[in-house]
């Protein structure tokens, strides 16, 4: 019951926005911390407790955070990439600035996250055409 309070209550607000941002690892680990230390005390337990994270997870049926922001990326990607060539989100994701980038390293950029998402998960660009068979494909199995 409480990891159905999570999932319909609390997670759609932590991932609110979220589909359309490049996480960084850090951020991604942040968000996971936030949300297993809700997990815990909606189950009654605390850190002194020392129940594994994994465990906490399996009671609760509930997936990483990290696999749910990247369905939502993936799906939002499949959304825009389904729409009219024309369309003002579609022509941004390509968008490529004139001029040269700063220097130092690379900023993550979306499309730079969503590329190693859909390499990590196993699609391609082509396969968002057909809507049933891509939210199969990028589904991570807990909602």
């Amino acid at each position: 019951m409480k990891g159905k309070m999570l999932k319909t209550v609390v997670r759609p607000e932590m991932l609110f926005g979220l589909e359309t941002v490049a996480l960084k690892k850090r951020q991604e680990a942040e968000l996971d911390v936030a949300e297993l230390k809700m997990l815990r005390f909606s189950m009654g337990g605390t850190r002194m407790d020392r129940i594994r994270n994994e465990d906490i997870r399996e009671t609760a049926h509930v997936r990483c955070f990290g696999d749910k922001v990247r369905e939502d990326t993936l799906r939002w990607f499949g959304h825009v990439q389904r729409r009219n060539c024309e369309y003002i989100c579609r022509r941004m994701l390509r968008l490529e600035l004139p001029g040269r980038r700063s220097r130092g390293r690379a900023k993550r950029r979306f499309m730079d996250v969503v590329r190693e998402d859909m390499k990590l998960v196993g699609v391609r660009e082509e396969d968002a055409e057909d809507r049933v068979r891509w939210r199969q494909m990028i589904r991570c199995g807990d909602s």
